[in-house]
Formats: structure tokens, sequence, C-alpha cells
């Protein structure tokens, strides 16, 4: 069965990402898929283990050496991140190779059989439009961008992924239907301010960022034990300098979680045509 590696354009431009994608579209075509992360660069296991964990596809779990990557019984996506070797890996075992390259780069994508297009204005044929729920920061990105302490972690914890960054407190508008228009957020608002944290956390927040430095209300506390649903904070600086830190992190993301396989699932079949599919596997 067909050999398919994916490599980026530069560092960043979404190898993993649109691997998942490719795989996620050749499962739903009817085909048996594995998907392997190349042992190459600094995020190798992360991304390997990424891919362990899809339900559409098989995978090592584990990134895997170029040597012991043969063709399959399965139509095989390979992802090789940046690495120098794909091209050699490709004509090995006669691969069709796929460049991932940014918006207005077309650098990167010469002699490759298909190139698709990353974060572009707007979707369409190999074309792969910016989107919001892929660029979202994960808890633990934030976490690390913010410097904060960890006074309570959800059910999903560090990856739960936040898509909108949301502030309090709330001037004109009352605060809690203010907070229930945004999905998967993460709500930044003083220590002190209990009606606030509280409006939040009764809206599903998935992160809520104390700052300020102080310890929050018993209530505050009481509440996040009762629910599990969102992973508290307390961030050493002030509610503009936390935002500040954290806005920083959209587009800067681990590709990871059910959420993000799924969108990439859904824009890459509107990218890769019936056509273009074909030509992926050969034909």
């Amino acid at each position: 069965m067909p050999v398919i590696v994916v490599s980026g354009s530069e560092a960043g431009a979404g190898a993993t990402t649109v691997a998942a994608g490719l795989a996620h579209r050749l499962a739903y075509a009817g085909h048996r898929v594995r998907v392997e992360r190349l042992a190459f660069g600094a995020n190798a296991e992360r991304d390997a283990a990424t891919f362990g964990m899809l339900e559409f596809a098989s995978s090592a779990g584990t990134p895997v050496q170029a040597g012991a990557i043969s063709a399959a019984d399965d139509v095989t996506v390979i992802d090789a991140s940046v690495s120098p070797d794909a091209g050699t890996i490709a004509g090995a075992l006669r691969a069709v190779r796929v460049a991932v390259v940014l918006a207005g780069r077309s650098g990167g994508a010469t002699g490759m059989t298909l190139a698709i297009e990353n974060r572009a204005p707007a979707g369409g044929e190999l074309r792969i439009a910016e989107d919001r729920l892929l660029a979202a920061p994960t808890v633990g990105t934030l976490i690390e961008a913010s410097r904060a302490r960890v006074l309570a972690r959800s059910t999903e914890g560090e990856r739960a992924i936040c898509e909108h960054i949301v502030i309090g407190a709330i001037s004109h508008d009352s605060d809690q239907p203010y907070f229930a228009r945004f999905p998967r957020k993460v709500v930044v608002t003083r220590a002190e301010k209990v009606d606030i944290a509280l409006s939040a956390l009764r809206t599903d927040a998935e992160c809520l960022i104390l700052t300020g430095g102080s310890d929050p209300s018993p209530y505050v506390l009481d509440r996040v034990a009762a629910s599990r649903g969102t992973t508290l904070l307390v961030a050493p600086e002030g509610t503009v300098e936390t935002v500040r830190d954290i806005e920083g992190t959209f587009g800067r993301s681990a590709f990871s979680g059910d959420a993000k396989v799924e969108r990439i699932g859904v824009l890459i079949a509107s990218a890769v045509s019936d056509e273009a599919l074909t030509r992926l596997l050969g034909g």
C-alpha cells in the first residue's frame, strides 16, 4: 500500500497537523491507515503520543527511526516534520511526498507530489484556512506562559483547549451571560473579584486565571473542587500583564487533543478533493 511522507517547509508549518488530517481523510474514505512520527526534532515524543491516541488509525505511539519504516498492508502516513532526510526516506520507500507550506510562502514545495498551504486567508483546494481552534493554546501552555501556580486541575487538566481569552470585570454587561457567549475559554480576573470568578465557573470555563498573586476566596476553591470542570491558576502579575503574556500563545501551541483532531479532519476533507486523494494514493 502507498506510503505518504509529510514534511514542513519550515518549523511550525503544520506537518503534524496535516499528517493527522490526511490520516483522518484516508480512514473515512475507507482505507486502513497507519500514521507514524519520524524520530527527528524536539517534539517527536509528543507528536507520536498524539498519533498513538487516534481512534481511526494505528500507530506505534513513539517516534520511529527512518530505517524501521516499511510499506505495510495499511496506507502509511509519516510525519517527517522538517527532517532533512525526508526526501531520502521518501525515495527509499517510493513514497508520495506532501509539503506543508505556510500561507504566502511557496519555498520548500519544489518537487513535491502535493503542496498544502496551511493557515491560508481562506480555505479551498489544497488550502487550509487559519482556524481559531487549531491555533488555540492548551491550559498547559497558558500555565507556562503566565508562570502561574496551579491550585486545582480539571478532569481534562492541562490538555484542555482555550479558544478565547475573556477578561473580567464586565462594565456594562451582566457577567454570566457575557462569559456564556464564549466556548472553550480562559477567564482572567483579579483574585479579589469573587463574584466574577464564580460567574466564570458557572459558565464552564476551561481555565480561570486569578491575577495579582493572592490566594482566592474559599468560595472559589469550593466551587472548583465541586465541579472539577475548571483548572484554577494564580498568576503573579496583574491582569493586563497576564493577558499580554498569554495572548502570544495562540498559534504556537502543540497539535493535540480530540477537538483539534476532529477539526483538522473537517478542514482536510474540504481541502483535499477526491482527485487529490487519488494522486496521493498513486492513482
